[in-house]
Formats: C-alpha cells, sequence, structure tokens
C-alpha cells in the first residue's frame, strides 16, 4: 500500500488548529490547556459535581507541580477560586468566578464558528464519516482512554 501521509496531514492540521487556539487565548493571557482546564471545571460544576485537583490532573494529563501551578496562574487572573474542603484542609475545590464563566461561554462560540467552518467543507453524510473515522483512528491509538471531549 502506497504510503499517502496521512500522520503528517493530521498533524499538519493540528499545528495550524494549534496556532489558532494559542492566538486566541494570547489575548487573555492563558494556554488552551489552562483553557481545557476551566472548560472541564464548567463542565463538572454544572453537572453538580465537585471539582479538586487531582480531577484536573488527569483530565489534562499533567503532573501535580503543572496542575498546582496551572491553577494558580488561573486563579491570579482572577478565572476561578480553590477553597478548602469541609473537614480536610488538604482537598480544595475549584469553582469558576464570573470572569471565568463569560471567558468560557467566549471561547464556546469561537468554537462554534471553528466547527461551522469545519462543517461547511463537508456534507452531511461526509461529517458522519469523518467523525466514525476519526474515532477509530482515536481508538486504534489509544484504546484504553475513553473520549471525553
Amino acid at each position: 500500500m502506497e504510503n499517502k501521509r496521512l500522520f503528517g496531514r493530521i498533524c499538519c492540521l493540528q499545528r495550524h488548529m494549534s496556532r489558532e487556539n494559542n492566538f486566541l487565548f494570547a489575548g487573555y493571557g492563558i494556554t488552551p490547556v489552562q483553557m481545557d482546564a476551566l472548560v472541564f471545571v464548567l463542565r463538572r460544576t454544572r453537572q453538580g459535581e465537585k471539582v479538586c485537583q487531582k480531577d484536573i490532573e488527569k483530565h489534562v494529563n499533567l503532573r501535580a507541580s503543572s496542575v498546582s501551578t496551572l491553577l494558580t496562574t488561573l486563579e491570579k487572573k482572577g478565572y476561578l477560586v480553590r477553597n478548602v474542603a469541609d473537614g480536610d484542609a488538604r482537598t480544595k475545590y475549584i469553582t469558576l468566578t464570573e470572569k471565568g464563566n463569560v471567558l468560557c461561554e467566549e471561547k464556546k462560540l469561537y468554537m462554534e464558528k471553528c466547527d461551522a467552518l469545519v462543517q461547511s467543507a463537508l456534507t452531511e453524510e461526509e461529517q458522519e464519516t469523518f467523525i466514525t473515522l476519526l474515532n477509530k483512528i482515536m481508538s486504534g491509538i489509544n484504546p484504553e482512554k475513553e473520549d471525553t471531549k
């Protein structure tokens, strides 16, 4: 079978999308990983769950020290607060501030525009096929990790 350089094409697309993400979030003084953490907190809290640092560590797949720095930065910028859990001073629950909620809503609008661009390039049937193929590739690359996006 001829090598069609699919991995290279996927990497090229990912780099382009990453540059767009970096450009967008630079205006807020945060990184895409920090934004991912904020959206994770927003989703979980809307589901009625309490979120602690360990939950974020698992979600963003970073060490505890890196997530601690990430949270400290977001807290200083006013996007979230950490509250001590009742009965356990070591556990801190993370909640978004109003500023953090507004940022997540702005990100949602931006992502909807990005999705519209991708969707406008494909027919409805092509979109379904694309999703199926992406899921197949992701499960083949990392079969033990569930899709959380």
